[in-house]
């Protein structure tokens, strides 16, 4: 699991706009929206949605620029589907996207980085 898993489960994403809350942490956000399938419209697609939302989602088609990685899709109250692709910009997110058992040893770097920028200094 990466880091940024972890805080995409945290609550504050059901409230705020995903830009605002990943852009200050160093990442170049793209993000695609569609409505949810109209129950008189597409019923059918209705039946598959409530059925199975993360397999509906999953199943459409989201175009990822070049360099980014897609993160996350999911579902609001205002029916629309997000598909959200993030780009790293700065070392913060970087870290955000790596793998849980990659973290301590880049944390290690970034100590013994910063013990030396400080001149050996304890």
């Amino acid at each position: 699991m990466r880091l940024i898993d972890q805080l995409l489960s945290h609550p504050l994403f059901e409230e705020q706009c995903i830009k605002r809350i990943l852009e200050p942490l160093g990442f170049e956000v793209h993000a695609e929206f569609q409505e949810t399938p109209d129950r008189d419209e597409e019923p059918e697609n209705t039946e598959r949605f409530e059925a199975s939302p993360e397999a509906y989602m999953a199943a459409i088609s989201f175009k990822v620029p070049d360099g980014f990685t897609e993160l996350t899709r999911f579902d609001t109250e205002d029916c629309e589907i997000v598909m959200v692709a993030v780009k790293p910009a700065n070392a913060l997110a970087e870290i955000l996207m790596a793998r849980e058992e990659t973290v301590e040893p880049l944390a290690t770097i970034a100590r013994e980085r910063r013990h030396q920028d400080e001149g050996g200094k304890p």
